[in-house]
């Protein structure tokens, strides 16, 4: 029977109307806890997808693996491994994101991303931008199916991400991201309804109201629907213990991440009023000497 509804499942993305693939592409435990609001936060190896341009604010070399689960969803598999490596003056990120449903689909988006610190200036005022290269690959199970006219098995696209990020004045940093360049297209069936990677222009902003404690906002704009609010908030707790809370349309989301020198293990959940509930499990290890780090200062306010 699960064989048979794999089968299904993979009949009806072929047929699936634009932007069908890639529709949940968000990583990183922090990020999600935040109803994933981390565009202008990317100070882990999740930059790679939230805004390039973060990798040049994460500390130290760092490695970043999660996990989830979907409790709704059986047979849906989701895993990211990003890392992220410091030269003078670029920092360098690489990262696989792979999401499976058994005996239907799989997609693959590979990074390599870039980043550099652009200008630094007194009271820790900085500008920094980058890039991603996305390879993006979509597989979906076509037995049963040999007899469809122009069935492919796969296909892969290249497409690409801009970012920056800044900080203007003490305690607030502001990042946009522009994804999916070029809007790659993937054609399973000749002759059929292509499916458009669409683009996303993503800008958010961040307060340090506290040495412990800070708010996040962004709005990002997909081509499909209504732009979306994101509101999230963190606290750290006595040094090692960090709390997170955030929510967007139809979405609640929550965490806590624990940190023992150079490991932090984080977890969270998100809950959608259609998709239910998913956990993310998440391991990060940091390495290598201290960098001088951007924008992580605080003025009394």
């Amino acid at each position: 029977m699960r064989r048979v509804y794999g089968s299904l499942v993979a009949l009806c993305l072929l047929a699936a109307p634009a932007s069908a693939y890639f529709e949940s592409s968000e990583v990183g435990t922090r990020a999600l806890a935040l109803g994933n609001n981390f565009v202008s936060v990317a100070e882990d190896a999740s930059a790679l997808y939230w805004n390039p341009a973060g990798l040049a604010r994460v500390p130290r070399h760092e490695l970043l693996l999660t996990l989830d689960h979907t409790g709704d969803l059986e047979g849906l598999r989701r895993s990211f491994a990003g890392a992220v490596l410091h030269t003078s003056p670029v920092s360098f990120g690489v990262g696989w994101n792979a999401v499976r449903l058994d005996g239907a689909l799989r997609e693959d988006l590979f990074y390599l991303s870039a980043s550099r610190i652009l200008v630094r200036r007194p009271l820790g005022a900085y500008i920094a931008a980058g890039g991603t290269l996305k390879l993006a690959h979509v597989g979906v199970d076509t037995e049963g199916f040999e007899s469809v006219p122009g069935l492919r098995a796969d296909e892969t696209r290249l497409t690409g991400d801009l970012g920056v990020l800044l900080s203007p004045i003490p305690n607030v940093t502001v990042g946009a991201t522009w994804r999916n360049l070029g809007q790659p297209q993937f054609d399973l069936v000749q002759g059929g309804t292509k499916t458009t990677l669409q683009d996303e222009l993503e800008w958010g902003v961040s307060l340090r109201w506290r040495a412990n404690a800070e708010l996040h906002f962004s709005r990002v704009r997909h081509a499909r629907i209504d732009a979306v609010n994101k509101l999230g908030v963190e606290v750290t707790i006595a040094g090692h213990l960090e709390a997170r809370v955030g929510v967007s349309r139809n979405v609640v989301a929550a965490g806590v991440g624990i940190t023992w020198r150079s490991w932090q293990i984080e977890s969270s959940f998100y809950a959608h009023e259609d998709l239910g509930v998913t956990t993310r499990i998440g391991l990060r290890f940091a390495f290598g000497a201290v960098r001088k780090a951007a924008g992580d200062g605080f003025d009394e306010l």
